[in-house]
């Protein structure tokens, strides 16, 4: 991966978040570790995360560190961006957990070619 632009400051990284809904979110499930896509919700710095019905209890999420991943990335010519947001869960309603940013990064990015000979 050649890294095309210097970081992303946090405020572009919530701006490109805030633009999409679907994202993975990285958490420990029985001591182990998961990545499950989620939608999630951005309103200013606030980050709201769907659990969905198929996941891990959100009770056993709260005071979690989860980390979310969203990015977009254009198949075509390999470029886009890619944002990180780490912080500690707290339960909110139901499914829904409520994320409070402890780093928010990002950085736009080119990918090199897809090798053919497989």
């Amino acid at each position: 991966m050649d890294r095309a632009d210097p970081d992303l400051s946090p405020a572009e990284c919530w701006r490109l978040m805030a633009q999409h809904s679907v994202g993975r979110v990285a958490l420990s499930v029985r001591a182990l570790p998961m990545i499950l896509p989620v939608r999630y919700q951005v309103a200013g710095e606030c980050l709201s995360i769907s659990l969905g019905p198929d996941g891990p209890p959100a009770a056993s999420m709260h005071d979690a560190v989860v980390a979310l991943a969203v990015d977009d990335i254009d198949e075509a010519t390999g470029a886009g961006w890619m944002v990180q947001v780490q912080g500690r869960a707290a339960l909110a309603t139901g499914s829904i957990i409520q994320v409070t940013p402890g780093s928010v990064s990002g950085m736009r990015l080119t990918l090199g070619t897809v090798p053919t000979d497989r």
